[in-house]
């Protein structure tokens, strides 16, 4: 999809023009008072932290509209996260050009739906024009996004940006505000991970290594190079754990069998088996605390409720962190090496003991 970004931006442009003057703002300054009966959550890229960090706008539409139709429509790769919580509409990006015809088939059933409410629940700092254009295609009523200037012409109600210490979960639970719903205090959650095939396969993998308890998780790559910890930092923070009692398992991700390599080496751990993203929530369910860069296992640890202690190389960790207990960040900006792994051990330490 990247190579056709110059191609399809263009294109992507004038039907958001179209969709605009056909679907444009509406100008109100109070909450909707009518009720609302049904709501479309827009959430389609793929990247698995940012749709996780969307199930607490979920659980709180669950929560104040119990008896409304609530939908997510969510990569086609990713319905296993957001299972159980609302129901799920697969999108394949792809189909746009690939399969128009299934495209088409996909924005008809949206429209005959005909939602009182539908949420852009995209990056607010970034625009996504399939988002949008997407957004402005449902056909609904009340059409809610992050205000992004210009971009929000086809939007009915436009949410503030935020500041920035505001953490990426407050800045989508404010996307309620329209509708007069209060953030409330919603938790990330998933049940990826908790299906018989995924859970017993980690089962038998743990009871054929002998690892015991406690199983400390380490996962020390990333997508983003720059928001990986050296993997020295998570080899020492390894063996720290090792001379508190704990088992010592390296996670890993495709394209990532190196790094973890060099980490389970150098602390003297066990490297887990190939796991697709199910086993590999499994795995970290079982784990008393994971060890993680600011990256998408971040989240998944955070979301089916392991202590997570999390690596940020950027100051970045108020907005994409989780600050309320058992979690703890550890912020590596402008710091040596020797300090991260002293404040992140000693972190580490506590966790284990409580």
């Amino acid at each position: 999809m990247r190579a056709l970004r110059p191609i399809t931006q263009p294109i992507v442009a004038l039907m958001l023009r179209f969709v605009g003057r056909w679907a444009g703002p509406r100008a109100v300054s109070s909450p909707i008072r009518s009720p609302i009966r049904s709501v479309l959550v827009l959430r389609i890229d793929e990247r698995v932290g940012n749709v996780l960090l969307t199930t607490p706008l979920l659980v709180r539409l669950a929560e104040t509209l119990p008896d409304a139709r609530l939908d997510l429509l969510v990569a086609a790769s990713k319905v296993g996260l957001v299972r159980g919580i609302v129901s799920v509409i697969p999108f394949q990006k792809k189909d746009f050009f690939r399969n128009p015809l299934r495209f088409l088939a996909l924005i008809r059933s949206i429209r005959s739906t005909r939602y009182d409410v539908a949420i852009d629940a995209s990056h607010w700092h970034t625009f996504s024009a399939s988002s949008a254009l997407l957004l402005g295609l449902t056909g609904a009523k009340v059409r809610i996004a992050h205000d992004r200037g210009p971009d929000s012409g086809w939007v009915t109600d436009r949410v503030p940006l935020p500041d920035e210490h505001e953490s990426e979960i407050a800045t989508k639970l404010r996307l309620l505000a329209p509708l007069g719903i209060s953030p409330g205090s919603p938790k990330m959650c998933t049940q990826i991970g908790t299906d018989p095939g995924a859970a017993e396969s980690i089962e038998r993998w743990l009871a054929q290594t002998e690892l015991g308890q406690p199983l400390v998780g380490l996962s020390p790559g990333g997508r983003k190079s720059a928001h990986r910890m050296p993997p020295e930092v998570f080899a020492k923070i390894g063996l720290h754990a090792k001379r508190l009692g704990a088992r010592l398992v390296v996670l890993w991700g495709p394209g990532e069998e190196a790094i973890a390599g060099q980490v389970a080496t150098q602390s003297q751990a066990i490297l887990a088996p190939p796991t697709d993203l199910s086993a590999l929530a499994a795995l970290v369910r079982r784990c008393r605390v994971v060890v993680v860069n600011d990256t998408g296992p971040m989240h998944l640890s955070v979301a089916v409720g392991t202590p997570t202690l999390a690596m940020f190389t950027q100051p970045a960790e108020w907005r994409w962190g989780h600050h309320e207990a058992p979690h703890r960040m550890i912020s590596g900006s402008g710091r040596s090496e020797d300090e991260i792994v002293r404040e992140a051990c000693s972190a580490l330490e506590s966790m284990l003991r409580s």
